[in-house]
């Protein structure tokens, strides 16, 4: 397990809803690996069913799948609260259709450094865990301005509506799930028993709460309420902004009443390639990674992807996709927060080109792979100059929204405020020169911090339709920090290349590779229905020189909501490796 090396949910697509004809359908967890769910009207996934089941009933009240998602965050920020919360942030990328004709858009509510931040904060500290534990590692969240940037554009229910059924679930108690006890560890966590704000919460007798204990957030269920009522300036202003800037404070934090009063959204136009000639896939931009996964499948869509697992040319096609991979990953280092980078906009759109995915193609070899420095962009790029829970939902009229939101690792930076809010270390994904983050990424100077910057990000929340009739065919994007990135590449690839429904895609076995020198292989794990990678390929590909190495499912948690065309119905699938995931529908 990598409970405290990363936030496997960085994501919150794991638990599944789908409007359907088996209201209140309750699945037992040894039976979830085996639960598909359909249905005609949309599709909620997140990773804890009753967050799903608080999605759906937006949608059974007449709202879209913006009242949805929103409903589910705010309920899966209550329950899974070891990764996400209001006092974090993340992107998102929204598909509206309005009769005949649709859009999409990005919304980008990462968290941004503080204005009392500077490019050596954390060299010069003597904590070696200052940017991931403790107030210096708190970022301005922006998880409120998210939503209140979705809703007014896209919702259709009352904002305090959707308040509703994680304020209950707050005050009233809820069940411990699996994953939730997981992160409950007094071993990795000790600050759970010890500090008396937490201990409130997850300790109340003493002892941490197990498995269907019942949880309560007493004062979480009045902040939401109070942000029900007066709205999201209730956030970033008055008692509950004072408490979080108290809090971080206290713990040597350097957030402002003015950083929170000062925070905005950012409405930004999302990359797109044609895949194929008959998909066309939208994801988010910089800072985040979308266009990472964009330019890895139009590097591969020189050639043919459809080989099945049991296929022997499964083996060089999977060498193929890595390489592409890798290539996509080594341009990744020239992304950066656009308002401090220059240029960072047109380079993105130059790594998407054909012309510039064919020249990176050529530089593929299908005898051997290449150490790590072969996978500069700057071997191939020709411009004069240039500077991470996830969920997704889909409504009757066409909208959708794939989004990832996060306090980054485990417990944030383990700093709660009086108001019940758990805080975020984000700015741990800024690069320090010397440096390599919690990640494993090494130190960038694109990415250095800046006071108001927004740090790089590896959430590649994606949406694909089909290039001739526009009609959505699949949401996807994933958890799991620097994984993010490949298994929503690898999520696309089984359903638009492999034919596989939602569910068979959320059941293969994963690798990783983010030019670190080592490629990584999932085992397999019988439990869960993911057969592992088979023998043959990693000799392959050992055989070719590859660095492999195994390791376990919990690296990454990736979902998808897909529609298939043939019969209108939308399949959603939560991934196997959160336990606590389930459909639900009507």
């Amino acid at each position: 397990m990598r409970l405290t090396m990363r936030s496997s949910a960085l994501s919150l697509l794991c638990g599944l809803s789908a409007i359907h004809s088996t209201a209140g359908v309750s699945i037992p967890r040894n039976q979830q690996e085996s639960y598909k769910s359909t249905g005609k009207h949309g599709a909620v996934a997140s990773e804890v069913a009753v967050c799903s089941e608080s999605g759906v009933e937006m949608l059974k009240m007449g709202g879209t799948a913006a009242d949805a998602i929103i409903a589910t965050a705010l309920c899966v920020g209550t329950i899974a609260a070891y990764h996400s919360g209001i006092g974090g942030g993340g992107f998102m990328i929204v598909r509206s259709q309005n009769s005949s004709e649709h859009s999409y858009e990005m919304i980008d509510f990462r968290e941004t450094m503080p204005g009392l931040g500077n490019e050596t904060m954390y060299v010069d500290s003597n904590d070696t865990t200052a940017s991931t534990v403790g107030g210096l590692a708190v970022g301005t969240p922006g998880e409120m301005r998210g939503w209140e940037m979705l809703h007014n554009r896209h919702g259709k229910l009352p904002w305090a509506t959707l308040f509703q059924p994680a304020i209950k679930l707050a005050g009233e108690g809820f069940k411990v799930t699996v994953d939730l006890a997981a992160a409950l560890s007094n071993t990795s966590y000790p600050f759970l028993t010890t500090d008396s704000r937490w201990a409130e919460i997850y300790a109340p007798n003493g002892s941490l709460l197990l498995e269907n204990d019942t949880c309560y957030r007493k004062d979480y269920a009045k902040t939401l309420s109070t942000i029900a009522e007066q709205g999201p300036d209730a956030f970033y202003t008055g008692p509950i902004a004072e408490n979080v800037t108290a809090a971080a404070q206290a713990r040597g934090g350097i957030l402002q009443m003015s950083d929170l009063a000062n925070y905005s959204a950012i409405l930004r136009t999302p990359s797109n390639i044609t895949y194929r000639d008959r998909y066309r896939i939208f994801s988010t931009i910089a800072p985040s990674s979308g266009s990472v996964v964009l330019s890895a499948l139009k590097i591969f869509e020189g050639y043919s992807g459809g080989a099945e697992p049991d296929d022997p040319a499964i083996n060089l096609t999977t060498h193929r996709l890595i390489e592409g991979t890798k290539f996509a990953y080594g341009q990744r280092t020239t992304f950066g927060d656009p308002a401090f980078t220059a240029n960072v906009s047109e380079l993105e759109q130059y790594y998407l080109q054909e012309s510039t995915a064919a020249a990176v193609r050529a530089k593929i070899s299908d005898n051997t792979t290449f150490a790590v420095e072969y996978y500069d962009p700057e071997n191939y790029i020709s411009l004069n100059d240039s500077g991470t829970s996830h969920m997704a939902a889909v409504d009757q009229w066409g909208n959708a929204v794939s989004l990832t939101t996060t306090v980054n690792f485990y417990w944030g930076s383990q700093v709660m405020t009086a108001d019940g809010i758990i805080l975020n270390d984000e700015m741990d994904d800024f690069s320090s020169p010397g440096q390599t983050n919690g990640f494993g990424f090494t130190a960038s100077p694109i990415n250095y911090i800046k006071p108001f910057k927004r740090p790089q990000s590896s959430i590649s929340s994606s949406i694909a339709e089909d290039l001739h009739t526009g009609e959505l065919v699949m949401a996807t994007g994933s958890a799991g920090g620097s994984r993010i990135i490949t298994a929503t590449l690898q999520n696309l690839h089984h359903h638009l290349d492999q034919h596989m429904t939602a569910y068979e895609s959320v059941h293969q076995s994963r690798w990783h590779d983010q030019l670190s020198g080592t490629t990584y292989f999932e085992i397999a794990a019988p439990n869960l229905g993911i057969a592992g990678f088979s023998n043959a390929t990693v000799a392959y590909l050992e055989s070719m020189g590859y660095n492999v190495t195994y390791e376990d499912e919990s690296g990454s948690t990736s979902h998808v909501i897909v529609k298939h065309l043939d019969t209108g119905l939308f399949e959603a699938a939560n991934d196997p490796r959160k336990a606590a995931g389930a459909g639900v529908a009507y």
